[in-house]
C-alpha cells in the first residue's frame, strides 16, 4: 500500500521542469520499475539468507526458465502502469485492473479449457459492470466539474 502510495505521488507530482524535461513530471517509468525491483531482490535474498542459509546453490530451487517468463510479464506490465500514471489516477487504474478477471476467464477457457461455476460468470459480469459504472460517473463528474470551472 505504501508502494502505491509513493508511485502515485512521484508520476502524478508535478516538479521544477528542465531544458530536458520540460512538462515537469517525473520522466522515467522504467526507472520507477528498476529501483522497485532492486528493492524487491534485496529483500527478497535477505529473506532468502535468513530462512535457508543461503540464497544460491539450493538444489531445491527452481530453474531460472521456470519463472523468467513471470518475471519479464510482470516488469513489462509494471512499466506500463507507471506510465499510465501519467493519464489516469492510481485509484481509476485500480479499478480497471479490477475488470481483468474476464479475459483471464477466458484465456484459461481458450487455453487449458477450465470452466467456472455459475456463480463466478457472475460475480465477474458484476464486478465489470462496476468497473463501467464507476468509469461513467467519474468521467462525468470530470466533465461536470470542467463545465463549472469554465
Amino acid at each position: 500500500l505504501s508502494w502505491a502510495y509513493l508511485q502515485e505521488v512521484i508520476m502524478t507530482t508535478p516538479f521544477t521542469p528542465t531544458p530536458h524535461n520540460l512538462d515537469g513530471r517525473f520522466p522515467s517509468a522504467s526507472f520507477c520499475v528498476f529501483l522497485n525491483r532492486c528493492v524487491a531482490l534485496t529483500v527478497a535474498s535477505l529473506a532468502v539468507r535468513v530462512k535457508h542459509g543461503t540464497v544460491c546453490g539450493n538444489p531445491r530451487t527452481a530453474p531460472l526458465r521456470a519463472y523468467v517468463p513471470c518475471a519479464i510479464s510482470n516488469t513489462l506490465s509494471s512499466i506500463s502502469q507507471y506510465a499510465s500514471l501519467k493519464y489516469v489516477s492510481f485509484p481509476v487504474m485500480t479499478v480497471f485492473k479490477s475488470s481483468t478477471i474476464i479475459p483471464v476467464m477466458v484465456m484459461g477457457y481458450l487455453i487449458r479449457g477450465s470452466t467456472y461455476h455459475w456463480t463466478r460468470y457472475v460475480e465477474a459480469a458484476v464486478i465489470t459492470a462496476g468497473v463501467a459504472i464507476f468509469s461513467h460517473y467519474s468521467s462525468a463528474a470530470a466533465a461536470a466539474a470542467d463545465n463549472h470551472l469554465d
